[in-house]
């Protein structure tokens, strides 16, 4: 104990009495002069507090130190960070004073954009601003403001589809007589007149009424006439109207207000250090609570919190030339040639040479792309009339283009186009003057001439033949394998997801003519998400993979681990058996080594958070929320263990390094010796399972005919982000097939 009880040897109780008396006749003073002042000198309470109350009373841990090591301008910029913080954070200034220092710390924010060693720390500060600055402006909201522009949207949505409805009734022989039931020009009229308000809120109401009553209509066709799509917009937007026009707050209630502020605030710093769900959970919680409260007056702080607190956790982005090297294919493939062209019987051998690639497009609602097609038909053919046979050597240029669009659950295609430029050359002619000496040159000279004649017409035809060749085995081709995607994302990965409770609560896709971006969150109710990444990554990069380590936490709470007891081995397995059933195949961990005498470790879980992520300064920490039991030793309560590990990749290398663990009780000891002891067992425990390792930096997988390497080029680990690089160095074994024979030439040139 650090504070003990003062326990004199001697006590005299005339001294216990004096003693009395004074504190008793200070604490009586007090209490009088107390009232008295607060009787006297009650002043209304102050209101130009703004945050005063709403933010810590001191710098929060994230942001109270800048990064070491600052030089020249940076160290001046660091002081006069933190000079600001310290005037937002710990002294009583007015609103206007507050939103000053807001503004200067964002310009400080701005002027540290691009600088590397302040990515972080300026990502941290950024997130404070925001929150401040709406929490400022959430304080100023005007309630009666907002319900008048929802109310007037509101409007404009009864307007437009009184507008719809009369122009459909227009066009119907009895139409006016609904317009005049449904009074549409008196509404219009009503819709259009800011004075008013009574008026239009009556004949809403009757409308209303009319609408609720259709089924008491005798006639059954104007019953089912008025059931019709076309008036059930206009009912909607009615009901809509009246439901936001009914008597509401005109104000808020400042001091619940400031109450959910502060707790949102309190939870989201707390969350900030700690990955906690718990804080997760209060922060939203405040959040919905505030919602309620301000009704439609939310949007700063909405927007403040969607930047830094419900963003996307999961980022992916793909280069066309990374694709281009994985998907590109070349086949050829060879044939005979029968056909009739412009009156000749033409027979031969042709050789088609195609290749396969990828065509990024611009989208911003898809991964918008197209499977491009290049090749080449080489053939060697004899056209044959009852007059000569010509010998030609053709060579055809083959373009064509597939367009794919991906939404997420579905790829959908448009039909290919194929363009073909024809090239036939005349290689040899043999007439039935070819006996004849002095007639054979002139008969090949005859059919050269009106072989030049017909080339165009010819070069044209087999152009053609070679697109109604090519375009439907291509469309044909593509369709097939995209219904093959279909079935696996559409029906079997998106299942998985869902099936696991991991599907995304939000997902975006985009494309652009040189990269695919897919962009998901992983956030329940009661969850938080990710701020933006704060790296910038190069448009020549590969592939990017960035994690947020609430994607990786959201994942883990989905495992059910709390309260449970778990061999080590056993929760390798369940980690397996979870990444299988997601992706659809076996996977393989590494597991900790088993004691031969006494076996494996039991993981004895809390109830709370029992394993989580919390990524900062280039190191991912472990933390585990455990306890542990194993044959022959004391069992460890639960004990908060964090684990840090950095990554390192040189060449074909990536190090990974095990930091210096750290554990604590989370329930007092009752001897500060035996829980020295505890941590010295667990560190043991966790330095065997988490050795100091380096892993190969490539990454092998298998597709359909090939064996593809990626290789890992970075690896970074800052500000909540785990972000992957893979390198444009992407190496492809194919599955070589035997190479088709040369085309056979049926002629030679005489």
């Amino acid at each position: 104990m650090l504070l003990k009880e003062f326990k004199p040897a001697r006590k005299s109780s005339l001294y216990y009495g004096m003693v009395s008396f004074a504190v008793l006749g200070i604490a009586s003073l007090a209490l009088v002069v107390t009232t008295t002042l607060a009787v006297e000198d009650k002043k209304p309470e102050k209101a130009d507090v703004g945050l005063q109350g709403i933010l810590p009373a001191e710098v929060p841990e994230g942001i109270s130190e800048a990064p070491e090591g600052l030089e020249g301008k940076w160290a001046k910029w660091s002081t006069q960070v933190s000079d600001l913080l310290v005037k937002l954070y710990e002294s009583d200034m007015p609103v206007a004073q507050q939103q000053a220092t807001l503004k200067s710390l964002q310009a400080k924010i701005d002027e540290a954009k691009g600088q590397p060693a302040l990515a972080e720390y300026a990502s941290s500060l950024q997130r404070r601003v925001d929150i401040a600055d709406a929490a400022l402006k959430t304080l100023n909201v005007n309630i009666g403001t907002i319900k008048a522009a929802q109310m007037k949207a509101k409007q404009n949505q009864v307007a437009a589809a009184a507008t719809a409805l009369k122009k459909y009734l227009g066009t119907l022989q009895n139409g006016n007589g609904w317009v005049d039931y449904l009074q549409l020009n008196q509404l219009q009229k009503e819709l259009k007149n800011s004075y008013s308000e009574v008026e239009l809120m009556d004949l809403l109401k009757a409308l209303k009424t009319k609408f609720q009553n259709r089924g008491a209509l005798e006639d059954a066709e104007q019953r089912k006439f008025f059931n019709r799509a076309q008036f059930k917009d206009l009912e909607k937007s009615i009901n809509a109207f009246l439901a936001e026009a009914k008597p509401g707050k005109n104000q808020i209630n400042k001091g619940k207000i400031r109450e959910q502020l502060a707790a949102l605030v309190e939870n989201l710093e707390e969350y900030e250090v700690t990955q906690n769900s718990k804080y997760a959970f209060e922060a939203r919680k405040a959040y919905a609570l505030l919602r309620e409260e301000l009704e439609g007056g939310l949007e700063p702080l909405t927007t403040a919190l969607r930047n830094n607190y419900f963003n996307y956790n999961l980022r992916v982005m793909v280069a066309e030339d990374f694709m281009n090297r994985l998907i590109k294919d070349s086949t050829c493939e060879t044939g005979p040639v029968v056909d009739c062209i412009l009156g000749a019987y033409v027979t031969g051998n042709q050789a088609t040479t195609t290749e396969v690639g990828v065509d990024f497009q611009p989208s911003d609602a898809t991964l918008r792309f197209a499977l491009t097609l290049n090749g080449v038909t080489n053939s060697e053919t004899s056209g044959q009339t009852s007059q000569a046979t010509i010998y030609t050597s053709g060579h055809h240029q083959i373009w064509g283009a597939k367009e794919i669009n991906f939404n997420g659950d579905l790829f959908t295609t448009q039909p290919a186009w194929v363009d073909v430029q024809a090239n036939n050359t005349t290689v040899g002619a043999s007439t039935k003057l070819d006996g004849i000496p002095l007639l054979a040159g002139l008969g090949r000279k005859m059919a050269y001439r009106r072989t030049e004649e017909l080339r165009p017409e010819a070069e044209a035809i087999a152009a053609q033949r070679v697109r109604d060749r090519v375009r439907p085995r291509f469309d044909e081709e593509v369709d097939e394998r995209i219904t093959k995607a279909n079935e696996e994302v559409g029906q079997k990965f998106n299942k998985r997801l869902r099936d696991n409770g991991l599907f995304p609560s939000a997902r975006s896709y985009a494309s652009t003519d040189t990269h695919l971006y897919v962009r998901t969150r992983l956030m329940d109710t009661g969850e938080l998400a990710a701020n933006s990444p704060p790296l910038s990554i190069s448009a020549d990069e590969s592939v990017v993979l960035q994690m947020h380590e609430s994607l990786m936490n959201n994942s883990l709470s989905r495992m059910n681990l709390e309260g449970r007891k778990i061999s080590d081995q056993d929760l390798i397995t369940e980690f397996e058996k979870s990444i299988a059933d997601v992706l659809g195949r076996k996977v393989k961990l590494q597991r900790p080594p088993v004691d031969p005498d006494k076996g494996p470790n039991i993981l004895a879980f809390d109830d709370h958070d029992p394993i989580r992520v919390k990524i900062s300064d280039n190191t991912l920490n472990l933390i585990l929320r455990c306890g542990f039991e194993q044959k022959g030793e004391t069992a460890v309560p639960t004990q908060e263990i964090t684990v840090p590990l950095s990554f390192k990749v040189e060449g074909n290398k990536i190090s990974i390094t095990r930091g210096t663990i750290k554990s604590s009780p989370v329930e007092r000891p009752k001897s500060v010796a035996s829980q020295i002891a505890r941590s010295g067992v667990v560190r043991n425990k966790m330095e065997k399972a988490f050795p100091d390792r380096v892993e190969d930096a490539q990454v092998k997988a298998k597709l359909e005919n090939r064996t593809v390497y990626l290789h890992i080029k970075d690896i970074v680990a800052n500000d909540g982000w785990l972000t992957l690089t893979i390198g444009n160095d992407l190496t492809v074994e194919k599955n070589e097939t035997e190479l088709p024979p040369p085309v056979e030439k049926t002629a030679s040139v005489k």
